[in-house]
């Protein structure tokens, strides 16, 4: 693979991203994404960790000079994709542990809220569900993981101010599980994931799809059924303007 590296180690799938500077993700890396996460539902892995090999950053999110390009087919399938990989992530019948050791944002931010734990780095980090700040509306299941993180409370005010977050906040309100030096930020995380790891699997499987169920998440239902309700509002004239925007201002 070109953007991504797994390895087991003591039960644990470890995916690390790996792709230009920020993790910005495209249609081929979360092509490959959803490639490896299909080794976590193997017999002989009891966890998974997501982590970062870039400097900084754990995911920017997704590739605005590419991404943004897309026509309406393109961006279908893309966020179809995208779809398949956090629903994959949230609802993982095993340990999920976000190695948090940038910058995450947006897309990136959505990554880590799939996990059922978050380790992330101290420093001038930030974590950003900004979309709105783009026009951007999403989908149902994106919006329950972070009330299922943080409260509605917060949720609200991450999703409708588009508030960057420093790690201290993050910590404060929940967000993330613990802070860590960047270089240390793995093997806490690994710590954490295996701790979990340890649990009766069966049980822990059981109550974290418990867990899912009695906040509102359908174990039946799939943000793939809103996939046509985003990218309609992907395409509206206000989202677009925002993001030629955001592109003009990049250049």
């Amino acid at each position: 693979m070109t953007f991504i590296r797994a390895e087991k180690a003591d039960g644990l799938l470890i995916v690390t991203m790996s792709r230009g500077k920020a993790n910005a993700l495209n249609a081929a890396m979360a092509e490959e994404l959803n490639s490896v996460l299909v080794q976590s539902h193997a017999h002989d892995v009891r966890g998974l960790v997501l982590a970062s090999d870039r400097p900084k950053f754990f995911s920017a999110g997704f590739d605005v000079t590419e991404v943004f390009q897309y026509d309406r087919p393109a961006m279908t399938s893309f966020f179809g994709a995208f779809m398949n990989l956090y629903e994959t992530l949230f609802h993982l019948p095993k340990p999920v542990v976000g190695a948090i050791s940038g910058h995450a944002v947006a897309g990136g931010a959505v990554l880590a809220l799939a996990c059922d734990v978050r380790v992330m780095a101290e420093g001038p980090y930030r974590f950003a569900l900004n979309e709105v700040n783009l026009g951007i509306v999403l989908p149902p299941g994106i919006i329950r993981m972070a009330v299922d993180a943080v409260g509605t409370r917060h949720a609200r005010e991450l999703f409708l101010s588009g508030e960057t977050l420093a790690p201290s906040r993050a910590l404060e309100i929940g967000l993330v599980s613990e802070l860590a030096e960047p270089d240390q930020v793995l093997d806490r995380a690994i710590a954490r994931a295996r701790a979990l790891a340890a649990k009766p699997a069966g049980a822990f499987g059981l109550i974290k799809q418990t867990l899912i169920d009695v906040s509102g998440h359908s174990p039946a239902g799939s943000d793939r059924q809103q996939l046509h309700n985003f990218i309609d509002h992907w395409f509206t004239s206000e989202s677009s303007e925002r993001r030629e925007a955001l592109i003009e201002s990049l250049r």
